[in-house]
């Protein structure tokens, strides 16, 4: 059997300079990445906001949704948002035009997540969504820069597609990212802050289901204690706050979210889940439901694996993050963004202990992940992401065999 030191001879840090992916290389790719992106951002802006082409709009236009819910917050209630009907016509007032599914995005975010959004529906449209998206690109790139040891990787990190794919759609995944990598980064010197952290996080709930899992099985308490008691203290005021309406409606929307994935009105092209492929290739709803069961208990128990034994915490984080994309039914693209943490902590293990043969252009390929969506037809019919977070999973639980059958950790 190939051993963690046998298979990592001769790669560790600074070695195989011939390699295709040398730190060389990464700046230089990571800077092409870069400048892409500037390009086409750049040229999008020019179309809509300059040249204003019919169709055309401004990047971020998922935003809509979260600053509609602010104002109506604001001006009608807690349970103003949940109202199909009155969100359209506030998206309707801050983009006239608006013309994605039936005309409508639909808040689908528990009542706690309001205090998040308030502030943004105290702005002018245009200032809260470059707010928004600004803030949440350097809140997640400063989780990268603590979670990364060396300039090149946080050059690679903050060149991740998952970012341009948030920036374009102005989705919160940037925000959340960003909590989850802070909470694991300091969650073993700063154990209550990860737990708070991670209760934000929280506040898109089937991105939050595995942390408590790892946190049991390693017995972190102080962290547990701090999520539960932060996601039971934003419940509770907001339920103080705002009634049991807001409540009722939240779960009413869920039920319609769960139907639409299901009778497949949903953008299942974009959805990164084992549910969504499995739905596209034809197989009806039992099939979809029932091979996605297999492989989040297969998720559940690599997570169980690596946070109930001794290995290299890198590895335990890149199992957590990868399975926790892997678990819900309900995901879209831009989550992958979460991918981004995975792919950091599986490079910090590999640059500090030798890399294995083959890992480096797995790491590339599940770096590319995100732009899947963005360069293919939503009409191919096959979403193949599903096993690239599985590649990423195994690679994960791979390694810490490896440690484990060198008594290393």
């Amino acid at each position: 059997m190939t051993t963690l030191r046998a298979a990592a001879r001769g790669t560790g840090a600074g070695a195989s300079p011939t390699h295709w992916l040398d730190q060389r290389r990464l700046r230089l790719y990571a800077c092409v990445a870069l400048a892409c992106y500037a390009l086409y951002f750049g040229i999008w802006l020019l179309r809509a906001c300059v040249l204003k082409s019919p169709g055309v709009y401004a990047p971020g236009g998922d935003f809509v949704v979260f600053w509609s819910a602010a104002k109506l917050a604001l001006s009608g209630g807690a349970a103003a948002p949940y109202d199909l009907a009155a969100l359209r016509q506030m998206e309707l007032s801050a983009v006239p035009g608006l013309a994605i599914g039936d005309g409508v995005l639909p808040w689908l975010y528990p009542p706690a997540s309001l205090w998040f959004v308030l502030p943004f529906g105290l702005l002018p449209y245009g200032l809260a969504t470059l707010a928004f998206l600004a803030g949440g690109a350097v809140w997640y790139a400063w989780a990268m820069h603590r979670t990364l040891p060396w300039r090149d990787a946080r050059l690679a990190a903050v060149a991740f597609p998952g970012i341009a794919v948030v920036l374009a759609t102005g989705q919160n995944a940037l925000w959340l990212a960003g909590c989850a990598g802070l909470a694991l980064t300091c969650l073993r010197s700063r154990p209550v802050l990860a737990g708070v952290l991670l209760g934000v996080v929280a506040m898109k709930p089937q991105l939050a289901l595995m942390f408590p899992v790892a946190l049991l099985c390693a017995r972190a308490w102080r962290a547990l204690g701090a999520m539960i008691a932060t996601t039971l203290v934003l419940t509770l005021v907001s339920l103080l706050a705002f009634g049991t309406g807001p409540f009722a409606a939240f779960l009413h929307n869920a039920v319609l979210a769960r139907e639409s994935v299901e009778q497949g009105s949903a953008l299942l092209a974009r959805m990164p889940t084992v549910f969504a492929a499995v739905k596209l290739l034809g197989g009806g709803l039992l099939l979809p439901y029932a091979i996605h069961g297999l492989v989040a208990v297969a998720a559940l128990a690599a997570v169980m694996y690596a946070w109930t034994g001794a290995c290299s915490f890198a590895l335990r984080a890149a199992v957590l993050v990868t399975a926790g994309l892997l678990l819900p039914a309900y995901l879209y693209d831009y989550d992958l963004v979460f991918l981004g943490l995975a792919i950091a902590w599986l490079g910090v293990h590999g640059h500090r202990t030798g890399w294995l043969r083959g890992e480096r252009e797995l790491l590339a390929l599940l770096w590319l992940m995100p732009l899947w969506t963005r360069v293919t037809d939503a009409e191919i019919g096959f979403q193949p992401l599903p096993l690239g977070l599985m590649l990423a999973l195994g690679l994960g639980v791979w390694r810490i065999r490896l440690e484990r059958a060198e008594g290393i950790g």
